[in-house]
């Protein structure tokens, strides 16, 4: 059985989580492609944002209504619409706050029952709602984990070529 308070309780902690991981980073580090095309931190955290409503919430709130389709999202498209690039870490991070909140409210007001309702996702087959739910902090600690490869790179340059490739092969 799917715990929502649960994942309530741990979609609730990725806003603090960034705040504290990320405070001692300057913009240089934040805004630092890892590999060219990759995204930078500010992206990441941008993503993170636009995923709340557009992949997860609004998602999951179709199906539950009775959607005979579950709703598309254009990641790439959100994200260049949020711009973060043009955005401080704090403000971001204020922003995720604000919009992790809503989202936090709106899983505590589910019911087991309406997780299970299910609707067609184009050629990718049937979800529940529940899918959804659960793939949203399986999402986040994706992120988490690609957002501290980001800011580990921020070390290498300084260490000595042993230690680099001790590290890193």
């Amino acid at each position: 059985m799917i715990d929502l308070d649960e994942i309530a309780a741990t979609l609730d902690t990725l806003p603090n989580t960034l705040r504290v991981l990320l405070a001692p980073f300057d913009d240089a580090t934040l805004t630092a492609r890892p590999e060219p095309g990759e995204w930078c931190v500010l992206e990441v955290v941008g993503h993170l944002i636009t995923c709340d409503t557009g992949a997860f919430s609004e998602r999951v709130e179709a199906i539950v209504a009775g959607a005979d389709q579950v709703p598309s999202f254009d990641a790439g498209r959100a994200l260049d619409d949020l711009d973060p690039m043009n955005s401080t870490i704090g403000d971001l991070l204020d922003e995720l706050t604000t919009v992790r909140a809503r989202s936090v409210d709106f899983v505590r007001s589910l019911t087991p029952d309406a997780i299970t309702a299910t609707a067609p996702y184009g050629a990718h087959g049937v979800f529940a709602a529940s899918d959804f739910l659960l793939e949203w902090p399986y999402h986040d600690q994706d992120h988490i984990r690609q957002i501290l490869d980001a800011v580990q790179r921020h070390y290498l340059p300084h260490m000595t070529d042993t230690m680099r490739t001790a590290l890193t092969g």
